[in-house]
């Protein structure tokens, strides 16, 4: 057998990998069910507010340093609990970060996403807090396609403004999808 033979497989499966998964994609002509992108003002959602507490709703990532207990509230911002008695933890603050879903913290210092910004603060026992600095763009993408999975949604127009979430909606001839 000629050596050249033996990489007819190899050749093979490099050529199936090259499909792009977007030409396999039939987008229907007409109304369609699907998502459309709610839009906000870029400079309306960078204002981080400190506000009194507030119930769980959504809660997500949860992080604990020196007895306090921080609480995502998915896309809304972080709860602030005093838990140094764990049978009796206290509301202490809800820090409002619009596009807020995930929480770091080195030291004294917290990170926090804000739609696209990454946002470095420092948070007090009160829940007060200092924004040390931001990064715009750290996360270019955040938001601009809907959750989920197998589902038509209007295209981002990222000069509406930044995508705070998604609707329900009927499309016409729709060219996004997830």
């Amino acid at each position: 057998m000629k050596p050249y033979l033996y990489l007819l497989p190899v050749f093979i499966m490099l050529i199936s990998g090259c499909v792009d998964e977007a030409d396999n994609i039939h987008f229907p002509e007409g109304e369609v069910d699907g998502l459309r992108p709610i839009y906000g003002d870029a400079e309306t959602l960078r204002d981080i507010q400190v506000e009194a507490p507030r119930k769980l709703a959504r809660p997500g990532k949860i992080y604990r340093k020196n007895g306090f207990l921080y609480i995502n509230e998915i896309s809304e911002g972080v709860h602030v609990i005093n838990n140094t008695d764990p049978s009796e933890p206290v509301p202490v603050a809800f820090i409002s970060i619009p596009g807020n879903v995930d929480i770091a913290a080195k030291g004294n210092i917290f990170y926090f996403d804000n739609f696209k910004d990454l946002i470095a603060v420092t948070v007090s026992n009160n829940g007060e807090i200092e924004v040390l600095k931001r990064i715009e763009n750290v996360f270019p993408q955040a938001n601009n396609f809907p959750p989920g999975n197998d589902v038509y949604f209007e295209c981002v127009d990222e000069s509406k403004g930044v995508v705070v979430g998604w609707e329900e909606a009927t499309l016409v001839n729709p060219k996004c999808y997830r």
